[in-house]
């Protein structure tokens, strides 16, 4: 299932031939988004009451590296952020995830400080109050992938940090200005 939000437009089938129901059919699944990571970041957040009537997503490229990713607001304190490289699930996450969360961080908070939204706050703000609630994907395709770690499953390539950086303060960036409702 994660593989058909992560690739959308593509069906998976999977198919159980080891044994045959009643009838004489084998047992088959079937997924497919047409949404992407969008679909997925709704299935995720489940439950949860969204502060956004919509996931936000971006998909392009920066610097050779194509970037997906989708990410919402909810009402809870905890972070729920599920990165990807290759198809490949990167628990541990990566260069990607840092670079995602400091453009994250600079790029809400100089909104809300050039928004006049923290005139009246009294204690300074960082990357983790800007994480309280948020779920989000993040899938991106890189040529060579260096990963670290015993498991391989944490990203270690530098190049990804700023080109991730860059490409989240540019779209992020242009979203809030689009949606004053929503920022």
């Amino acid at each position: 299932r994660e593989l058909s939000y992560l690739n959308k437009g593509v069906k998976l089938t999977l198919r159980d031939l080891r044994e045959e129901e009643e009838a004489g059919f084998s047992r088959a699944d079937i997924y497919y988004s047409e949404g992407g990571l969008s679909e997925f970041v709704r299935l995720i957040d489940g439950t949860r009451e969204s502060l956004i009537p919509e996931p936000v997503a971006f998909e392009g490229e920066k610097n050779g590296i194509p970037i997906d990713i989708a990410l919402q607001y909810n009402s809870s304190y905890t972070e729920n952020v599920h990165s990807y490289v290759n198809n490949i699930n990167t628990i541990e996450g990566g260069t990607h995830i840092s670079g995602f969360r400091r453009a994250l961080t600079r790029t809400l908070k100089n909104y809300a400080d050039k928004e006049g939204m923290l005139k009246n706050v009294k204690f300074e703000i960082n990357g983790d109050d800007f994480r309280e609630g948020l779920t989000a994907v993040i899938s991106i395709k890189v040529m060579e992938p260096q990963f670290e770690g015993q498991t391989k499953t944490k990203l270690g390539n530098s190049e990804v940090m700023g080109a991730m950086d860059s490409y989240i303060t540019d779209e992020l960036g242009a979203y809030l200005q689009e949606h004053p409702k929503e920022a």
